[in-house]
C-alpha cells in the first residue's frame, strides 16, 4: 500500500501591515485559499478574519504563526494588490474624511466611504453595522479596522447638524 501524501489545499499569499492590540504594526504575508479561479479581494481577507486564528508569516523574522483575529486592531493592505480589476466597480454614495482613536493610543486617518439607505445616511449608522470591521481608505491603501479596538471616530471638517 502506498504511504498517503499529506493533504496540500493551495493557497494565494497577500502581504499586508498587520498591527495587534498593543503591538506595533509589522508586515505579514496572510495565506488565502483558493476558491475555484476567483482572485481573492477584500471580502476574503474579512471572511478570513472571521476565524479565531488567521494563518501567517511575519516577514521580518520569517516565523510562521497563527494569530487570534480578535486581537488583530487594524490590517492594512494595497488596494491594487488585492482586487485589481474589480475595485472600481464599487460605488459609494457617502465619503467621510475621518481620524480614527484607537484603544492603543494610536491614530489611523483616512476615508470612510459607503452607501446607506435615504433615512440611515449618517457615518454613526454606517459603524453600527453588525460586521466587526469597517474599511477606512487612505491613498492606494485600505485599511480593516476592528471595531472593537476603536475607542473614537472624529469626522474631519464636519460641524453640528
Amino acid at each position: 500500500m502506498a504511504e498517503p501524501r499529506p493533504l496540500n489545499v493551495p493557497k494565494k499569499t497577500l502581504e499586508v501591515e498587520l498591527a495587534l492590540f498593543g503591538a506595533s504594526p509589522r508586515r505579514v504575508e496572510l495565506f488565502l485559499a483558493e476558491h475555484g479561479s476567483h482572485d481573492f479581494n477584500r471580502q476574503r481577507v474579512l471572511e478570513l478574519l472571521e476565524q479565531a486564528f488567521l494563518p501567517g508569516r511575519d516577514l521580518e523574522t520569517g516565523e510562521w504563526e497563527s494569530f487570534n483575529s480578535r486581537a488583530v486592531a487594524w490590517i492594512g493592505m494595497s488596494g491594487s494588490s488585492i482586487d485589481p480589476e474589480g475595485s472600481g466597480d464599487e460605488l459609494f454614495e457617502h465619503r467621510r474624511s475621518v481620524r480614527v482613536a484607537l484603544a492603543a493610543g494610536d491614530w489611523l486617518e483616512g476615508e470612510v466611504l459607503y452607501s446607506a439607505p435615504d433615512a440611515g445616511p449618517r457615518l454613526v449608522d454606517h459603524l453600527n453595522r453588525k460586521e466587526r470591521y469597517f474599511r477606512l481608505w487612505k491613498a492606494d491603501q485600505v485599511f480593516l479596522v476592528n471595531k472593537e479596538w476603536v475607542l473614537r471616530v472624529v469626522e474631519n471638517g464636519h460641524g453640528a447638524e
